[in-house]
């Protein structure tokens, strides 16, 4: 939600209300505008994350009074603010340090955000819609400009995405056999010089026994020594899904990935089971394929965690300052 608040001796505008943020943010911009000196500000030893995913160092911190309301609707208290160079499409960004401190309660469907004002009563202050969206077009943009100019995002380097290129190996590659079978081999660059490449393939087969080449050579965690079980509310009934046809290729290749996974102990066959669910191939990005099983209908039959981490906010928070965190 984007509003308009009096901080320090200046009416500001797009001031982002977020939530998620733990501090507040000041951009160097508005802190000039508002006629402050460098004397003002404290020192300030963390960084802050920027637009490209990178640190960026503060110039320091800062308190100011901030007023939310009019008249009798007023609110003003005091709000350490964070001094960044680098600027986005908002002025200021207030945490929700600042929002507990207001006694304010934010409702997004109505752009309205409610706090408690000096006198006891319940003020409000509304969102501008339009100011908002203008801010979200203009944050994307910057967000491209800052992705060209960075050349990556961390989110960029996650493998898992299919439509982004995997790290390849750099260079001729050469093959060479690990293990005792023609099928256990990987490669080295064809270009290394001799007397690092022939220690390097030695080493590799030395420890060739290390590599999982099936799914049995990695059985996992013995049963006896930890296991999971399921919380499965006692009023939910076994559900058997009907059989669904596949083609010849398709049912060949679950075999084969079912007989790995018998093979490796990950499975066992049941006889008479209550519960059926199919299997479903997913295709790789190397054109491989990925075994699958639909648990919807599982997940429906146990009692959902409404809050798995109910204390993270205040755990950050009181984390926030040290050097170790």
């Amino acid at each position: 939600m984007v509003i308009t608040a009096r901080v320090g001796t200046g009416l500001i505008k797009q001031i982002l209300v977020d939530t998620g943020a733990d501090s507040n943010i000041m951009f160097r911009n508005v802190f000039d505008a508002l006629g402050l000196m460098d004397a003002d500000l404290q020192m300030h030893q963390h960084g802050v994350v920027g637009l490209g995913n990178h640190f960026i160092k503060p110039d320091g911190i800062i308190t100011l009074p901030i007023s939310l309301g009019q008249g009798q609707g007023r609110r003003t208290v005091m709000a350490e603010f964070v001094i960044l160079l680098d600027s986005t499409a908002y002025n200021i960004i207030l945490g929700r340090k600042t929002i507990n401190d207001l006694g304010g309660v934010i409702s997004t469907r109505m752009l309205v955000m409610k706090f408690i004002t000096e006198e006891g009563s319940v003020g409000s202050v509304r969102g501008d819609l339009e100011t908002a969206v203008a801010c979200d077009n203009a944050i994307l943009s910057l967000r491209k400009k800052s992705k060209e100019a960075s050349g990556i995002f961390l989110a960029d380097l996650d493998a898992k995405v299919d439509d982004k290129p995997r790290p390849e190996p750099e260079g001729d590659l050469e093959k060479f056999r690990v293990g005792n079978s023609e099928e256990k081999f990987t490669f080295v660059n064809r270009n290394l010089p001799h007397e690092l490449k022939e220690p390097l393939m030695e080493m590799i087969r030395a420890n060739g026994n290390l590599f999982a080449w099936t799914p049995a050579d990695m059985p996992g965690i013995n049963s006896s020594l930890m296991s999971h079980h399921l919380a499965v509310r006692p009023e939910a009934k076994p559900v058997a899904q009907r059989r669904r046809k596949m083609s010849q290729e398709r049912a060949e290749e679950v075999a084969r990935q079912t007989a790995g996974l018998l093979e490796a102990g990950f499975i066992r066959e049941l006889d008479y089971s209550t519960r059926l669910s199919n299997v479903v191939l997913v295709k790789k990005h190397n054109g491989k394929s990925r075994m699958c099983v639909n648990y919807s209908g599982l997940n429906k039959a146990c009692p959902k965690d409404c809050y798995p981490l109910p204390n993270i906010d205040a755990l950050v928070d009181a984390a926030a300052g040290y050097d170790d965190f």
